[in-house]
């Protein structure tokens, strides 16, 4: 039997507004950055690893002073608890010289990047030595103004602001400070409970604002939002905050509803769009042989803390799925090595559940459920429509960056 193929795994992924700064962005790239954003594509879509990782995760620190409600860093253990050494981050670059260049740094992880002082030297090496688009995710909470002129200095592309929600009440209940300040007490703001949504929101403001009278149109500002059942209807109140400032809005849906985007406009169906009963999604899929292929395992490795190469986000990636050390091997090693052939032949070979952590993994489950929906096929515990399954991350090549 012939297998069906299942690509795009970022269902929870939207975009919801892009301006004409962003748009210019995008249309000015260079022959060699459109050349990376079609091997983005084309490296899943052929189960081609290529020479190197196109993408290199930095999780530069595991250490936060948000204890934010839906984020697994409370699950981290003490000795999970620190900084990255960025020099061996800086010698992950210059090892991608002798493939081509990396094309792409995401500083991220479980942590707050601006916890560190040396990020924006960090960013200025990557951009020295080459890599084209260097960008990270930061809660924005401890932005100043000499902060944001250096980050703007150092030549970076693109910064992800996550916010969570345009209501006061809602974002301090999502993102609290964290109660006990001990490893914390050079964090500006923090000296009472709640994360101060006004200050988060002014830092943003601030940020475009030092760019703006600095002349420069990058790095690319972006707010984000991680909806939750108690931000489902906050979206288009989302949009309407952020639209007349930054670049570009998008989403992360953590309620797993139908959605729907027409030009800007968000809306909701009442009732759940997916089977609660991930197991009846499994079992369809094998039966029909329907291919999972996951694209982390052609574009991007995770460089996190302690030493450890990890494949994807999954939260249980950190102790199940070890791919190698980032601080015994060189890095092409890693990506070329038995633990990574293992798990993309599963993949490649239409056995990805017959993996512990990628068996269960939702992103999996998700995108198969929709690929079989829009195949006609039926679920018991599901009354979605082809016409309902939503197209969002615009395409494969936008939708992880």
């Amino acid at each position: 039997m012939s297998h069906s193929k299942v690509t795009n795994p970022y269902y929870t992924f939207g975009v919801l507004y892009k301006s004409d700064n962003f748009i210019k962005w995008e249309n000015g790239q260079t022959e060699k950055f459109k050349a990376y954003r079609k091997a983005w594509v084309d490296h899943v879509y052929e189960s081609d690893p290529g020479r190197f990782p196109l993408n290199l995760n930095v999780e530069a620190t595991t250490r936060c002073n948000l204890e934010c409600t839906f984020c697994t860093h409370s699950s981290l253990e003490e000795n999970q608890v620190g900084d990255i050494d960025l020099e061996s981050s800086k010698r992950i670059i210059d090892e991608a010289k002798n493939f081509g260049g990396l094309p792409t740094i995401n500083v991220n992880g479980l942590g707050e990047p601006l916890l560190r002082k040396d990020i924006p030297e960090f960013i200025g090496y990557a951009k020295e030595h080459g890599v084209q688009d260097v960008m990270f995710h930061t809660n924005g909470t401890i932005m100043t103004e000499e902060l944001a002129t250096r980050l703007i200095e150092s030549g970076l592309d693109r910064i992800i602001f996550s916010v969570d929600s345009p209501d006061k009440a809602t974002y301090e209940k999502m993102r609290p400070l964290k109660t006990s300040f001990d490893k914390y007490k050079d964090v500006e703001g923090a000296v009472q409970k709640g994360t101060p949504w006004e200050k988060t929101v002014r830092n943003v403001h601030r940020f475009i604002d030092v760019r703006n009278k600095m002349g420069m149109k990058k790095p690319i500002v972006r707010v984000t939002m991680v909806v939750t059942n108690n931000t489902v209807y906050q979206v288009q109140d989302f949009i309407n905050l952020w639209k007349p400032v930054v670049d570009h809005i998008t989403v992360q849906d953590l309620t797993w509803r139908t959605k729907l985007l027409n030009n800007g406009t968000w809306s909701n169906k009442e009732s759940s769009a997916l089977p609660t009963n991930f197991e009846e999604i499994r079992e369809e899929s094998i039966k029909r042989n329907i291919k999972f292929v996951c694209p982390y395992l052609y574009q991007s490795v995770y460089q996190f803390y302690g030493g450890d190469v990890i494949p994807c986000s999954n939260p249980n990636a950190r102790t199940h799925m070890i791919m190698g050390r980032w601080d015994k091997t060189l890095m092409a090693e890693v990506w070329h090595g038995k633990e990574y052939q293992d798990i993309r032949s599963l993949h490649e070979n239409g056995k990805w559940f017959e993996h512990p952590i990628c068996g269960t993994c939702e992103v999996a489950l998700i995108e198969l459920f929709k690929g079989m929906v829009k195949q006609g096929i039926k679920f018991k515990s599901s009354s979605i429509e082809e016409s309902d399954v939503p197209y969002v991350g615009e395409d494969m090549e936008s939708s992880t960056q």
